[in-house]
C-alpha cells in the first residue's frame, strides 16, 4: 500500500481522510483525532497535518488485516480489559473505545495504532482502572445494602 499522497489539493486530501474515517469506522471519532492536531475540523489541518492524518489512517487500515499474532493477541486483552472498565460494553461499539484510547492519560491513540510495547502499558494502565472500579462497584453495593 502505498502510504504517500500524490500532489493533491488540500480539498481532495480532506475527501480521502473522511473515507479512510468511513472504512475504519471512526467517522464519530473524527473530533478526537482531529484534537490531537489542534483542529476541529479538517478544513483548518495544515497541508503536512493532513498528510499525517492520511498516512495514520491508511496505517490503520493496512494494520486490521496485516496484524502478526502477537499483537492480534495484545489486543484482544487490551479489549477484554476494556470490558471490564466498562468502557467496551457492546461488541461493535468502537464509540466509546475510541474516545477512552484518544484521551491523553490513557494513551492517545486508537488501539490499532498501538504496538506490542505499548499494548502492554495500556494493559497494565486498564487493570489499575479495573480494579478500582470493582472496588468502587463493591463499596457501592456495601453502602446501599447497609441503607435499606
Amino acid at each position: 500500500m502505498d502510504f504517500k499522497t500524490t500532489k493533491m489539493d488540500i480539498k481532495e486530501k480532506r475527501i480521502i481522510v473522511h473515507r479512510l474515517l468511513w472504512k475504519l469506522g471512526a467517522v464519530e471519532n473524527k473530533a478526537d483525532l482531529l484534537e490531537a492536531y489542534g483542529a476541529k475540523s479538517t478544513t483548518e489541518l495544515t497541508d503536512k497535518q493532513i498528510d499525517d492524518l492520511i498516512y495514520r489512517l491508511k496505517l490503520g487500515l493496512l494494520s486490521r488485516t496485516e496484524a502478526p499474532k502477537e499483537l492480534r493477541t495484545w489486543r484482544s486483552n487490551a479489549l477484554t480489559l476494556l470490558n471490564k472498565c466498562g468502557v467496551y460494553a457492546t461488541n461493535s461499539d468502537w464509540s466509546s473505545v475510541n474516545r477512552f484510547m484518544l484521551d491523553k492519560r490513557i494513551c492517545g491513540k486508537l488501539l490499532y495504532e498501538l504496538t506490542v510495547d505499548e499494548l502492554k502499558v495500556l494493559s497494565r494502565k486498564l487493570r489499575s482502572i479495573a480494579e478500582k472500579k470493582e472496588t468502587n462497584d463493591k463499596h457501592t453495593m456495601l453502602n446501599s445494602i447497609n441503607l435499606n
